[in-house]
């Protein structure tokens, strides 16, 4: 009696959809688990900055009438006084290399093209390294709402790639009243989601993930 087996063929076939299945479902995971982590990434340093902020408030007042340092002076004494005493800080970075960045410009839009922000700016920002590998750029001057000089941007990663906006760069805004906002939370979501996609800047993806729950969703520009 003959019994009935696979051929070659067949086997091949069978292991060529198993490891196609199997690389999908892999990739899936992979890329559920890091969207999870970047969530988490940038909770705890949304939630450390607005503790960060009332904390100096406390002591210093408002974070609008706080002393701004005069042009080409020392603005690191800025942030020794206002924002280093509530951050475990690894070192501040004056200038790219400082940090392990390769470029002064060294962010990209979703879209892949280069940002134009810079690094840094000795009049205005001076970007501060934490334990956990977070970059924080605080800018230093008291502005209000959806303006360059009350922006802060976070790469959670530090330098590690793919240092880009709404993957691992963020903006946040502080607002007079409200401490420390996701950049253009107060937009309507219609405009959140026209700046953070594949042709916008990116810039309003911490609001759009916090607006969706805290969440990555598939239309996200991931």
């Amino acid at each position: 009696m003959r019994t009935k087996g696979f051929t070659l063929a067949e086997v091949l076939i069978t292991l060529s959809i198993i490891g196609i299945i199997a690389a999908i479902t892999l990739s899936s995971l992979v890329n559920s688990y890091k969207k999870q982590q970047t969530i988490a990434k940038l909770k705890k340093v949304y939630t450390n900055l607005n503790q960060a902020l009332k904390l100096a408030e406390s002591e210093y007042g408002p974070y609008e009438y706080w002393e701004i340092p005069a042009i080409n002076s020392n603005v690191k004494s800025y942030y020794n006084k206002y924002w280093y005493p509530y951050f475990k800080i690894l070192k501040s970075c004056e200038n790219y290399s400082q940090c392990n960045y390769t470029s002064n410009q060294p962010w990209y839009y979703p879209n892949g093209s280069k940002s134009t922000l810079t690094f840094n700016s000795q009049i205005l920002r001076i970007p501060f390294l934490l334990t956990d590998g977070t970059l924080i750029s605080i800018s230093i001057a008291g502005g209000d709402i959806l303006t360059k000089e009350s922006q802060i941007y976070i790469d959670l990663n530090g330098s590690k790639l793919p240092n880009k906006y709404g993957i691992d760069v963020f903006v946040l805004n502080r607002v007079k009243g409200k401490g420390i906002l996701a950049y253009g939370q107060e937009l309507s979501i219609d405009e959140i989601k026209e700046e953070c996609s594949y042709s916008g800047k990116g810039e309003t993806c911490a609001a759009r993930i916090i607006y969706d729950g805290w969440q990555i969703k598939n239309d996200y520009p991931w």
